[in-house]
């Protein structure tokens, strides 16, 4: 029932999602390697490096950000680092408008580290973008869940949930209602379609935010946003790494 009033309310404000799409500024990646090593200030350990993925969508390309030492992928992997006293080989591998399937294409066919301990994902709102069913929603995160399984076996997966697409500044009322109604339905598709998988995480890293973490295109993080929600990823594999 709920799916079907998404599919009726989004008919109707199909011309205002076409106007919206046409005025929000696109904005690029950041500037910056996509790769690098965070070192903790205080330690005498010469322990390996752990190894850091980004996966996924135009987050974890960093959009909203000016350099990757902003992003949220640079952002986690640096706070995880001084919680573990460890160094972090990281890693950004994301591409902007992806969806779920494409990702999990890039993961089958990409180059992974020998070893990875953690790969941070954010997908969902370019699913949700081009009308996918909550069905497929689910399959797409499983095959996603199954080939990250597969190339990182030992490795934390960790997906950021979706965004409350309501409180957007770059999506006019009505549409951001329905746009934040379906966000939530995906975000609980998520939440089940991971709840099988062992080391795997959903963290509801959106759960703080608020207009003043978003960039100027309305539509992403900033660097205020994305050092919140690296902090809130870094605390919630912390506290996992510690009770293993």
């Amino acid at each position: 029932m709920q799916g079907l009033l998404f599919w009726m309310a989004f008919g109707v404000l199909l011309p205002q999602a076409l106007w919206t799409r046409q005025a929000t500024p696109r904005f690029r990646a950041p500037s910056g390697e996509t790769h690098g090593l965070i070192t903790p200030a205080h330690t005498g350990d010469n322990s390996e490096p752990l190894e850091f993925v980004g996966l996924g969508d135009s987050i974890i390309a960093g959009v909203g950000a000016k350099t990757m030492t902003e992003t949220l992928v640079v952002q986690a992997a640096r706070a995880l680092s001084g919680h573990l006293n460890r160094p972090i080989q990281w890693r950004a591998l994301g591409k902007i408008g992806a969806n779920g399937e494409q990702i999990e294409a890039r993961a089958h066919q990409m180059d992974w580290p020998q070893s990875a301990d953690v790969v941070l994902i954010s997908t969902g709102v370019n699913d949700l973008l081009g009308l996918v069913t909550v069905g497929t929603w689910q399959k797409r995160v499983q095959r996603l869940v199954e080939t990250v399984r597969d190339k990182a076996p030992n490795a934390w997966i960790v997906f950021c949930g979706l965004p409350p697409m309501q409180i957007f500044p770059a999506l006019p009322w009505p549409l951001s209602h329905v746009l934040g109604f379906r966000s939530r339905q995906l975000d609980l598709a998520l939440v089940q379609a991971t709840a099988p998988f062992e080391r795997v995480l959903s963290i509801k890293i959106y759960d703080q935010v608020s207009r003043t973490f978003m960039a100027a295109d309305g539509f992403h993080p900033g660097p205020k946003g994305y050092q919140v929600f690296g902090a809130l990823v870094a605390d919630a594999l912390s506290a996992k790494w510690h009770s293993t």
